[in-house]
């Protein structure tokens, strides 16, 4: 597609989003005012701008849609959309049908505080669990039977770990798409603001199974409070400031020593150092098909042991994977390549490596990690130690690597 194809097509998505949105009026009403690449919105509230990214077929329009909050600081919700149609004009108008309901909705209800339209209030009960408001959109179905998208309960975990991955700022819109083939596995692919966050879950629970393959996407606007977000601007501080003195050589716990001297909060510090470090290294590894446990066992400060924690839930993972890319480009590929194999496992991939270089990474079984709070006694250390002997022990498991390797322990 010409680049003057591309911005023919993103000004018609405009005139199709203006046309719906005063089709629908009500509470999506209000005056609309469009530019020649711009439509503001909701009395002004909001203003649109639309790219059309490639495609290979004029049936299938791929556009994003930047929505820009003035209300909120002028921050920019980007949704991405697929829109399909016998013709581009149909696609188009399809693009348009599915940002009106699915995002312009949500961010209406969100701007006012209530329920408009087909959105609806959320929060915990769909894996958002942030302090601010959330709404979510209706689903949208291609390919599976309507029964199949009738069973799918509306508090399902659709946007579970949404908040848990959202950069350092207010408002945040998160796109889900679930799919399946003829089976009952589904797929949950899960991306933020865009594509900035994107996440595979591989064994979503849907509940329901389906005789035909297809998919739902759904969409939501949420936003974190402000200590939340300036929380967040903290731990990503953190995490690239980690990187950046990491590159410059030394011992890990020089590094950590100096960013407490200056300022930096310990316990921060070390849930970078002990669970970012993990995210870096299965990025560096990501192309190479290893199957990666989605929990760690985590020895807590006061004495418990928890099993089966999530790193998706750990927000010093998530924003450390959303932050690899970046790192990878300001450090250069040495230094990178060496933060990404300082983790326990990332290191424990390499020592099996250096004893067999035919080895076959997607063929090994990892174990959880264990990873202890800043101030977990050694008890409690060795305590965790053993629900992980106990899990390599196991009858299911598979056979155990051997004698586990811990940075510190």
């Amino acid at each position: 597609m010409s680049a003057e194809a591309a911005t023919a097509y993103a000004v018609r998505l405009l005139e199709r989003i203006e046309e719906r949105l005063a089709e629908h009026g009500g509470d999506l009403g209000g005056w609309t005012a469009r530019s020649v690449d711009a439509l503001k919105i909701f009395d002004g509230r909001v203003t649109l701008r639309a790219e059309i990214l490639e495609q290979e077929s004029d049936r299938l329009i791929h556009a994003h849609v930047f929505a820009t909050l003035h209300e909120h600081g002028d921050e920019v919700l980007e949704a991405c959309i697929l829109g399909m149609g016998e013709n581009p004009d149909e696609a188009l108008g399809q693009a348009a049908l599915i940002w009106m309901q699915g995002i312009g909705a949500p961010i209406r209800s969100f701007l006012d505080g209530r329920e408009v339209c087909m959105a609806s209030r959320t929060g915990p009960e769909t894996g958002i669990t942030c302090a601010g408001p959330a709404y979510a959109g209706p689903m949208f179905p291609r390919g599976l039977h309507d029964s199949v998208v009738a069973a799918l309960d509306d508090a399902l975990p659709w946007f579970r770990y949404a908040a848990e991955s959202a950069a350092p700022r207010r408002v945040h819109l998160a796109k889900v798409s679930i799919s399946t083939g003829s089976g009952g596995r589904w797929t949950r692919q899960l991306e933020i603001d865009g594509h900035n966050v994107s996440h595979v879950d591989p064994d979503w629970p849907a509940g329901v199974a389906s005789a035909q393959g297809g998919y739902v996407t759904r969409f939501a606007v949420f936003g974190l409070s402000r200590e939340e977000a300036r929380d967040r601007a903290e731990l990503d501080r953190t995490i690239r400031h980690f990187a950046g003195l990491y590159a410059r050589g030394g011992s890990v716990e020089e590094l950590m020593d100096e960013m407490i001297r200056h300022g930096f909060d310990a316990e921060r510090i070390h849930e970078v150092e002990s669970v970012s470090t993990l995210a870096f290294g299965r990025f560096f590894f990501a192309d190479r098909g290893i199957a990666w446990p989605p929990t760690i066992i985590r020895a807590r400060a006061d004495s418990r042991v928890r099993v089966d924690v999530p790193l998706l839930s750990i927000p010093a993972y998530s924003r450390a994977w959303a932050l690899a890319p970046l790192l990878q480009r300001e450090l250069g590929a040495d230094a990178f390549a060496q933060l990404c194999t300082n983790g326990a496992e990332a290191n424990a991939i390499l020592h099996a490596m250096e004893s067999n270089e035919e080895l076959d990474l997607a063929g090994i079984t990892l174990y959880p990690c264990v990873v202890p709070d800043l101030e977990t006694s050694p008890e409690t250390m060795d305590a965790a130690l053993q629900v992980q002997r106990r899990m390599m022990d196991g009858p299911d498991s598979g056979p155990p690597p051997g004698k586990p390797w811990w940075k510190r322990w």
